[in-house]
């Protein structure tokens, strides 16, 4: 199976920047190549492949959505402060998993924790500003 993985990885890699009809092309010439019992284990490999790939956009859009909630609301915050404050890490920490900016080869994402965490220092804030004010008013 993992030979399978590994000619799939390749096809998918030689296919990058090639039309829809040389791709086509491409796959039409991979599997007439192959006897039917192994056309069958391809297909399998294939679907765990797409099923990788969509999980990991679910992952991306999760990471989307949490950004768009903040809905842009980093921009009224000192962020240096911020991240050390309530994470005791440095603003670069915080942005690398607000963009999700790639750290050894990975894209950098909050953990649950950290998401909770989040949502808690900006609860935090808020009742400090409401406190705040009322005492103006």
């Amino acid at each position: 199976m993992k030979k399978i993985e590994n000619e799939i990885d390749g096809l998918l890699a030689a296919g990058r920047g090639l039309s829809e009809a040389e791709f086509d092309k491409l796959i039409d010439t991979y599997f007439s190549s192959k006897p039917e019992n192994e056309k069958e284990k391809i297909g399998e490999s294939l679907l765990t492949i797409q099923l990788s790939k969509l999980n990991q956009i679910k992952e991306i859009d999760k990471e989307i959505t949490f950004l768009e909630q903040l809905d842009g609301i980093e921009r009224y915050l000192n962020m240096a402060q911020f991240s050390k404050i309530y994470f005791g890490k440095t603003r670069s920490w915080l942005y690398q998993r607000l963009y999700g900016w790639n750290i050894h080869g990975r894209p950098a994402r909050f953990t649950e924790n950290e998401k909770k965490q989040f949502s808690d220092a900006l609860l935090s804030l808020s009742d400090h500003l409401k406190i705040v004010a009322r005492e103006l008013a």
